[in-house]
């Protein structure tokens, strides 16, 4: 489809109702690289798209997910999430150049600890600012990782 192919090609999201055969499921000359998930999409959304066996109601609200998640107007279930997909969320709200550093530290770590504090503090003045610290643990650890990690801004904590 010429439209769909303009529209790809600008850099829209195309959400192809692939269920419906034709166009949107690959046929006369749909851009192949338009029916592969986009990053910020979950799975169970993208793979009601295709589901012929799947009740309308639901291929149609997963089209209405999508379309809201591209806008910005829907926030990511995070609850239902899978670790993969937790991880594309956070690469597209850090930035495509962002690397992801994962700290996770456990109940023995308190928020004083010499080695933790030196650690944070020397990450913060060595890494570069393309890398982020996504950290998990308990909040005071958090916290001072985030005190200690330059200004912070490096700092995601990612909370349960």
């Amino acid at each position: 489809s010429q439209e769909a192919s303009a529209a790809h090609a600008r850099g829209a999201v195309v959400v192809p109702l692939m269920r419906t055969g034709g166009a949107s499921n690959g046929g006369f000359n749909f851009p192949t690289d338009a029916l592969e998930k986009p990053r910020f999409v979950m799975g169970k959304y993208w793979s009601l798209l295709a589901q012929t066996d799947a009740p309308v109601e639901e291929s149609a609200a997963a089209v209405v997910t999508i379309v809201q998640m591209s806008v910005g107007t829907k926030k990511y279930d995070t609850v239902r999430e899978t670790p993969a997909e937790a991880a594309d969320r956070l690469r597209l709200s850090l930035g495509d150049g962002s690397t992801i550093v994962c700290i996770l530290c456990g109940e023995n770590v308190k928020e004083n600890d010499e080695c933790f504090v030196s650690m944070a503090k020397k990450l913060g003045e060595a890494i570069s600012s393309e890398v982020r610290f996504v950290i998990a643990g308990v909040p005071g650890v958090r916290k001072a990782f985030a005190e200690k990690c330059g200004d912070g801004s490096k700092v995601w904590n990612l909370l349960p």
